[in-house]
């Protein structure tokens, strides 16, 4: 091994080492999915959130947070513009472990591999309850 590979590896570690750090520390809730929408991944703010550890959600679809409050043509018109455009954001509500729903701003990406093939999707979002409750009269 060169000294250029030796260097390469070092800095590729040490940017998946700051890429991990901002997954854990970050603000939003994060959750990302294989293609079938299988959670592989949630971060510290997803669990502060929704009360769902990463050992809890793993394996499971998002629809462990479905509120019931959405209808089907909503998740059909999210799921057409997400294959459309590989993203969609809005105001979704979701349920949390204890059974409390709660209002927030979802961000849903596609990622894809050099192919154009689907290989995940990343779900960020951010807990709107105070934002709502100022809004209301």
């Amino acid at each position: 091994m060169n000294t250029y590979d030796i260097t390469h590896r070092k800095n590729t570690i040490s940017k998946l080492r700051l890429h991990a750090q901002v997954f854990s520390n970050s603000s939003e809730g994060i959750m990302i999915t294989d293609k079938q929408l299988k959670i592989l991944s949630v971060n510290q703010a997803f669990t502060t959130m929704t009360g769902y550890t990463e050992d809890e959600a793993a394996g499971h679809t998002p629809r462990l947070l479905h509120s019931g409050l959405q209808n089907q043509y909503f998740y059909i018109k999210m799921w057409e513009i997400i294959h459309t455009t590989g993203l969609w954001e809005g105001e979704i509500w979701n349920k949390r472990k204890n059974g409390e729903l709660y209002p927030e701003w979802l961000s849903i990406t596609t990622l894809r591999n050099e192919t154009g093939d689907i290989t995940n999707y990343i779900g960020m979002f951010t807990d709107i309850t105070e934002r709502k409750q100022s809004e209301e009269p």
